[in-house]
Protein backbone atom coordinates (compact mmCIF):
# COMPACT_ATOMS: atom_id res chain seq x y z
CA UNK A 1 0.00 0.00 0.00
CA UNK A 2 1.20 3.44 -0.69
CA UNK A 3 1.62 5.74 1.27
CA UNK A 4 -0.07 9.08 0.61
CA UNK A 5 1.66 12.22 1.44
CA UNK A 6 -1.19 15.12 2.27
CA UNK A 7 1.27 18.00 0.51
CA UNK A 8 1.33 16.11 -2.45
CA UNK A 9 -2.38 15.98 -4.15
CA UNK A 10 -1.23 14.53 -7.74
CA UNK A 11 1.17 11.42 -9.06
CA UNK A 12 1.99 11.27 -12.28
CA UNK A 13 3.10 7.76 -13.48
CA UNK A 14 4.70 7.34 -16.52
CA UNK A 15 6.36 4.10 -17.94
CA UNK A 16 9.23 3.91 -20.35
CA UNK A 17 11.33 1.53 -22.51
CA UNK A 18 13.46 3.18 -24.85
CA UNK A 19 12.03 6.21 -25.34
CA UNK A 20 14.78 8.30 -26.09
CA UNK A 21 12.82 9.70 -29.07
CA UNK A 22 9.89 11.61 -26.94
CA UNK A 23 10.50 11.06 -23.14
CA UNK A 24 11.92 14.19 -23.23
CA UNK A 25 9.70 15.77 -24.85
CA UNK A 26 6.98 14.04 -22.68
CA UNK A 27 8.56 15.90 -19.32
CA UNK A 28 9.42 19.28 -21.20
CA UNK A 29 5.87 19.50 -21.76
CA UNK A 30 4.80 18.21 -17.79
CA UNK A 31 7.14 21.08 -16.43
CA UNK A 32 5.18 23.92 -18.59
CA UNK A 33 2.30 22.32 -16.50
CA UNK A 34 0.30 25.25 -15.04
CA UNK A 35 -0.22 23.45 -11.87
CA UNK A 36 1.54 24.12 -8.24
CA UNK A 37 4.73 22.32 -8.53
CA UNK A 38 4.59 21.61 -4.85
CA UNK A 39 1.85 19.67 -4.73
CA UNK A 40 2.63 17.48 -7.79
CA UNK A 41 5.02 14.47 -8.57
CA UNK A 42 6.47 12.86 -11.40
CA UNK A 43 7.28 9.18 -11.82
CA UNK A 44 8.76 7.54 -14.03
CA UNK A 45 9.21 3.54 -14.27
CA UNK A 46 11.86 2.38 -16.56
CA UNK A 47 11.18 -1.33 -18.06
CA UNK A 48 14.72 -2.07 -19.16
CA UNK A 49 15.74 0.28 -21.35
CA UNK A 50 18.84 -0.01 -23.20
CA UNK A 51 18.84 3.25 -24.69
CA UNK A 52 19.21 7.08 -23.39
CA UNK A 53 15.85 6.76 -21.81
CA UNK A 54 17.16 6.65 -18.54
CA UNK A 55 19.38 9.41 -19.17
CA UNK A 56 17.02 12.08 -20.32
CA UNK A 57 14.41 11.33 -17.75
CA UNK A 58 16.78 11.98 -14.82
CA UNK A 59 17.79 14.99 -16.83
CA UNK A 60 13.81 16.12 -15.46
CA UNK A 61 12.90 14.20 -12.58
CA UNK A 62 15.00 12.12 -9.74
CA UNK A 63 12.12 10.34 -9.14
CA UNK A 64 12.90 7.36 -11.63
CA UNK A 65 12.69 3.67 -10.15
CA UNK A 66 13.40 0.43 -12.90
CA UNK A 67 11.07 -2.04 -12.78
CA UNK A 68 12.23 -4.58 -15.39
CA UNK A 69 11.30 -7.87 -17.40
CA UNK A 70 7.86 -7.02 -16.64
CA UNK A 71 4.70 -6.46 -18.49
CA UNK A 72 3.12 -2.75 -18.48
CA UNK A 73 0.07 -3.28 -16.38
CA UNK A 74 3.16 -4.42 -13.74
CA UNK A 75 4.90 -1.37 -14.50
CA UNK A 76 2.28 0.90 -14.06
CA UNK A 77 1.10 -0.66 -10.64
CA UNK A 78 4.90 -0.29 -9.69
CA UNK A 79 4.99 3.16 -10.06
CA UNK A 80 1.32 3.68 -8.04
CA UNK A 81 3.23 1.82 -4.82
CA UNK A 82 5.71 4.42 -4.87
CA UNK A 83 3.30 7.18 -5.02
CA UNK A 84 2.30 9.93 -2.70
CA UNK A 85 -0.38 11.64 -4.11
CA UNK A 86 -4.30 11.75 -3.62
CA UNK A 87 -5.09 11.28 -7.14
CA UNK A 88 -2.75 9.32 -9.84
CA UNK A 89 -2.30 10.10 -13.39
CA UNK A 90 -1.36 7.78 -15.72
CA UNK A 91 0.77 9.21 -19.08
CA UNK A 92 2.42 7.50 -21.53
CA UNK A 93 6.08 8.40 -22.17
CA UNK A 94 5.65 9.46 -26.29
CA UNK A 95 2.82 11.61 -24.88
CA UNK A 96 2.57 15.31 -24.65
CA UNK A 97 0.08 17.52 -22.94
CA UNK A 98 -0.76 20.94 -22.93
CA UNK A 99 -0.54 23.19 -20.41
CA UNK A 100 -3.91 23.33 -18.56
CA UNK A 101 -4.32 19.18 -19.13
CA UNK A 102 -3.33 18.36 -15.30
CA UNK A 103 -5.58 21.46 -13.67
CA UNK A 104 -8.71 20.77 -16.15
CA UNK A 105 -8.94 16.74 -15.33
CA UNK A 106 -8.06 17.29 -11.28
CA UNK A 107 -10.54 20.45 -11.02
CA UNK A 108 -13.00 17.79 -12.57
CA UNK A 109 -12.33 15.27 -10.53
CA UNK A 110 -12.47 16.72 -7.56
CA UNK A 111 -16.01 17.14 -7.66
CA UNK A 112 -17.18 12.85 -7.66
CA UNK A 113 -15.19 10.86 -5.58
CA UNK A 114 -16.36 7.71 -7.94
CA UNK A 115 -15.24 9.36 -11.09
CA UNK A 116 -12.56 8.37 -13.27
CA UNK A 117 -11.64 10.10 -16.16
CA UNK A 118 -9.87 9.47 -19.54
CA UNK A 119 -8.41 11.17 -22.27
CA UNK A 120 -7.73 10.12 -26.14
CA UNK A 121 -4.95 10.10 -28.23
CA UNK A 122 -4.29 13.10 -30.84
CA UNK A 123 -2.26 13.02 -33.52
CA UNK A 124 1.06 15.11 -34.14
CA UNK A 125 1.03 17.53 -36.46
CA UNK A 126 1.82 16.68 -39.93
CA UNK A 127 1.05 13.08 -39.58
CA UNK A 128 2.39 10.21 -41.72
CA UNK A 129 0.14 8.65 -44.42
CA UNK A 130 -0.32 5.85 -41.92
CA UNK A 131 -0.96 7.91 -38.71
CA UNK A 132 -3.39 10.14 -41.08
CA UNK A 133 -5.57 7.01 -42.03
CA UNK A 134 -5.22 5.02 -38.57
CA UNK A 135 -6.32 7.77 -36.15
CA UNK A 136 -8.19 9.81 -38.76
CA UNK A 137 -9.91 12.36 -36.25
CA UNK A 138 -8.08 14.87 -34.28
CA UNK A 139 -10.78 16.56 -32.86
CA UNK A 140 -10.77 17.48 -29.51
CA UNK A 141 -14.39 17.61 -28.92
CA UNK A 142 -15.60 14.72 -30.35
CA UNK A 143 -15.24 10.97 -28.49
CA UNK A 144 -14.22 8.31 -30.24
CA UNK A 145 -12.99 5.96 -27.80
CA UNK A 146 -15.03 3.77 -25.57
CA UNK A 147 -12.70 2.57 -22.70
CA UNK A 148 -10.37 4.51 -21.19
CA UNK A 149 -6.07 4.53 -22.76
CA UNK A 150 -3.27 3.72 -20.48
CA UNK A 151 -1.20 6.90 -21.92
CA UNK A 152 -4.06 8.81 -20.45
CA UNK A 153 -6.44 7.91 -16.65
CA UNK A 154 -7.22 10.16 -14.13
CA UNK A 155 -7.90 8.40 -11.30
CA UNK A 156 -7.69 8.79 -7.08
CA UNK A 157 -5.21 6.52 -5.49
CA UNK A 158 -7.72 5.03 -2.99
CA UNK A 159 -10.00 4.07 -6.22
CA UNK A 160 -6.86 2.46 -8.16
CA UNK A 161 -6.13 0.36 -4.90
CA UNK A 162 -9.73 -0.49 -4.62
CA UNK A 163 -9.93 -2.60 -7.98
CA UNK A 164 -6.27 -3.98 -7.52
CA UNK A 165 -4.64 -1.94 -10.43
CA UNK A 166 -4.07 -2.99 -13.43
CA UNK A 167 -4.03 -6.46 -14.69
CA UNK A 168 -0.03 -8.01 -14.45
CA UNK A 169 -0.47 -11.07 -16.84
CA UNK A 170 -1.89 -9.33 -19.49
CA UNK A 171 0.63 -8.07 -22.22
CA UNK A 172 -2.06 -5.30 -23.64
CA UNK A 173 -5.43 -4.35 -22.79
CA UNK A 174 -4.73 -3.92 -19.55
CA UNK A 175 -6.42 -0.38 -19.83
CA UNK A 176 -9.73 -1.82 -21.03
CA UNK A 177 -9.73 -4.32 -18.28
CA UNK A 178 -9.42 -2.01 -15.85
CA UNK A 179 -12.55 0.17 -17.31
CA UNK A 180 -14.21 -2.93 -17.29
CA UNK A 181 -13.88 -3.90 -13.67
CA UNK A 182 -14.11 -0.20 -12.52
CA UNK A 183 -17.52 0.10 -14.11
CA UNK A 184 -18.24 -3.84 -11.94
CA UNK A 185 -17.38 -1.79 -9.08
CA UNK A 186 -19.61 1.16 -10.04
CA UNK A 187 -17.54 3.66 -11.02
CA UNK A 188 -18.16 6.41 -13.59
CA UNK A 189 -15.86 6.29 -16.39
CA UNK A 190 -16.02 9.20 -18.69
CA UNK A 191 -13.90 9.85 -21.41
CA UNK A 192 -13.22 13.57 -21.97
CA UNK A 193 -11.87 14.74 -24.99
CA UNK A 194 -10.36 17.99 -23.65
CA UNK A 195 -8.43 15.79 -21.66
CA UNK A 196 -6.24 14.19 -24.92
CA UNK A 197 -2.69 14.01 -25.30
CA UNK A 198 -1.07 14.19 -28.63
CA UNK A 199 0.71 10.80 -29.27
CA UNK A 200 4.29 10.76 -30.62
CA UNK A 201 4.62 7.33 -30.95
CA UNK A 202 2.41 6.28 -33.11
CA UNK A 203 3.82 4.08 -36.22
CA UNK A 204 4.79 5.72 -38.93
CA UNK A 205 6.15 2.58 -41.00
CA UNK A 206 4.23 -0.30 -42.09
CA UNK A 207 6.70 -2.77 -39.92
CA UNK A 208 6.24 -0.67 -36.69
CA UNK A 209 2.74 -1.13 -37.02
CA UNK A 210 2.05 -4.81 -37.70
CA UNK A 211 4.32 -4.86 -34.99
CA UNK A 212 2.16 -3.10 -32.42
CA UNK A 213 -1.08 -5.18 -33.43
CA UNK A 214 0.52 -7.91 -32.97
CA UNK A 215 1.68 -7.51 -29.62
CA UNK A 216 -2.12 -6.12 -29.02
CA UNK A 217 -3.51 -9.37 -29.94
CA UNK A 218 -0.73 -11.28 -27.92
CA UNK A 219 -3.15 -12.52 -25.03
CA UNK A 220 -6.13 -13.87 -27.79
CA UNK A 221 -5.36 -17.45 -27.03
CA UNK A 222 -4.22 -17.15 -23.52
CA UNK A 223 -7.90 -15.19 -22.77
CA UNK A 224 -10.15 -17.31 -25.41
CA UNK A 225 -13.25 -17.22 -23.39
CA UNK A 226 -13.00 -13.17 -23.19
CA UNK A 227 -11.95 -13.12 -26.96
CA UNK A 228 -15.02 -14.94 -27.75
CA UNK A 229 -17.14 -11.87 -26.75
CA UNK A 230 -14.37 -9.98 -28.73
CA UNK A 231 -15.75 -8.50 -32.15
CA UNK A 232 -12.28 -7.55 -33.37
CA UNK A 233 -11.46 -11.33 -32.81
CA UNK A 234 -14.05 -12.38 -34.40
CA UNK A 235 -13.49 -10.49 -37.25
CA UNK A 236 -9.96 -11.42 -37.38
CA UNK A 237 -10.81 -15.08 -37.22
CA UNK A 238 -13.14 -14.98 -40.36
CA UNK A 239 -9.54 -12.51 -42.57
CA UNK A 240 -7.47 -15.43 -41.51
CA UNK A 241 -9.68 -18.09 -42.41
CA UNK A 242 -10.41 -16.24 -46.14
CA UNK A 243 -6.98 -15.55 -46.33
CA UNK A 244 -5.46 -18.81 -45.54
CA UNK A 245 -7.98 -21.29 -47.76
CA UNK A 246 -7.90 -18.76 -50.38
CA UNK A 247 -4.51 -18.41 -50.46
CA UNK A 248 -4.25 -22.51 -50.25
CA UNK A 249 -6.67 -23.01 -52.75
CA UNK A 250 -4.68 -20.57 -55.57
CA UNK A 251 -1.58 -21.64 -54.79
CA UNK A 252 -2.30 -25.87 -54.15
CA UNK A 253 -5.42 -26.17 -56.17
CA UNK A 254 -5.67 -23.92 -58.46
CA UNK A 255 -9.13 -23.11 -57.43
CA UNK A 256 -10.55 -19.51 -57.26
CA UNK A 257 -13.41 -19.08 -54.21
CA UNK A 258 -15.39 -16.83 -54.04
CA UNK A 259 -16.91 -17.48 -50.51
CA UNK A 260 -12.99 -17.49 -49.30
CA UNK A 261 -12.41 -14.07 -51.29
CA UNK A 262 -15.74 -12.78 -49.51
CA UNK A 263 -14.33 -13.94 -46.32
CA UNK A 264 -11.02 -12.03 -46.53
CA UNK A 265 -11.72 -9.14 -48.11
CA UNK A 266 -14.95 -8.04 -45.91
CA UNK A 267 -13.40 -8.01 -42.26
CA UNK A 268 -11.38 -5.09 -43.41
CA UNK A 269 -14.04 -3.77 -45.26
CA UNK A 270 -16.57 -3.85 -42.23
CA UNK A 271 -13.88 -2.38 -39.63
CA UNK A 272 -13.17 0.69 -42.06
CA UNK A 273 -17.54 1.31 -42.28
CA UNK A 274 -17.18 1.40 -38.64
CA UNK A 275 -14.28 3.65 -38.23
CA UNK A 276 -15.54 5.70 -40.72
CA UNK A 277 -18.42 6.18 -39.08
CA UNK A 278 -17.73 6.21 -35.54
CA UNK A 279 -14.84 9.02 -36.08
CA UNK A 280 -17.16 11.36 -38.48
CA UNK A 281 -13.92 12.11 -40.35
CA UNK A 282 -14.24 13.83 -43.44
CA UNK A 283 -11.67 11.72 -45.20
CA UNK A 284 -14.66 10.39 -48.08
CA UNK A 285 -12.93 10.64 -51.43
CA UNK A 286 -12.06 7.56 -53.10
CA UNK A 287 -8.05 7.80 -51.91
CA UNK A 288 -9.09 8.17 -48.49
CA UNK A 289 -11.57 5.37 -48.80
CA UNK A 290 -8.98 3.07 -50.16
CA UNK A 291 -6.43 4.38 -48.23
CA UNK A 292 -8.48 3.37 -44.94
CA UNK A 293 -9.26 0.02 -45.88
CA UNK A 294 -5.43 -0.15 -46.56
CA UNK A 295 -4.63 0.49 -42.87
CA UNK A 296 -7.43 -1.92 -42.24
CA UNK A 297 -5.46 -4.79 -44.33
CA UNK A 298 -2.40 -4.13 -42.62
CA UNK A 299 -4.35 -4.01 -38.93
CA UNK A 300 -6.06 -7.71 -39.38
CA UNK A 301 -2.65 -9.14 -40.93
CA UNK A 302 -1.20 -8.03 -37.31
CA UNK A 303 -3.86 -9.47 -35.65
CA UNK A 304 -3.30 -12.74 -37.82
CA UNK A 305 -0.01 -12.93 -36.90
CA UNK A 306 -0.69 -11.80 -32.95
CA UNK A 307 -3.34 -14.98 -32.74
CA UNK A 308 -1.21 -17.45 -34.63
CA UNK A 309 1.65 -16.11 -32.21
CA UNK A 310 -0.37 -16.42 -29.22
CA UNK A 311 -1.70 -19.82 -30.07
CA UNK A 312 2.32 -21.09 -30.89
CA UNK A 313 3.34 -20.06 -27.42
CA UNK A 314 -0.25 -21.22 -25.78
CA UNK A 315 0.66 -25.05 -27.07
CA UNK A 316 4.28 -24.49 -25.94
CA UNK A 317 3.81 -23.60 -22.48
CA UNK A 318 0.32 -24.53 -21.61
CA UNK A 319 0.70 -23.57 -18.21
CA UNK A 320 2.81 -20.75 -18.33
CA UNK A 321 1.98 -17.38 -18.50
CA UNK A 322 3.78 -15.46 -21.73
CA UNK A 323 4.82 -12.33 -22.12
CA UNK A 324 5.45 -11.67 -25.70
CA UNK A 325 7.60 -8.34 -26.07
CA UNK A 326 7.97 -7.09 -29.66
CA UNK A 327 8.08 -3.41 -28.38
Amino acid sequence: MNMINNEILVSIVIPAYNEEKYIGMCLQSLSELEFDKDKLEIIVVDNGSTDRTLEIARSYTSNVIIKEKVKVGAVRNYGVSHAKGKYIVFLDSDCVVDKQWLSRGINKLQKDSKLVLGGQYLMRESPSWLEKYWVLTNSVEKIYQTTLVGGCIFIENKTFESVAGFNENLNSGEDSDLTYRLIQADFTVNIDPSLSVIHMGYPSEILPFIKRQIWHSSDYITSLKKSLKDKIFILTLCFMIGVITFTSGLLFHGHFNLLFLLLMVTPPALLSYKRISRSQTTYTGFFDVISIYAVDWLYLIGRTCGILLSFKNALANPAKDQKVDIR
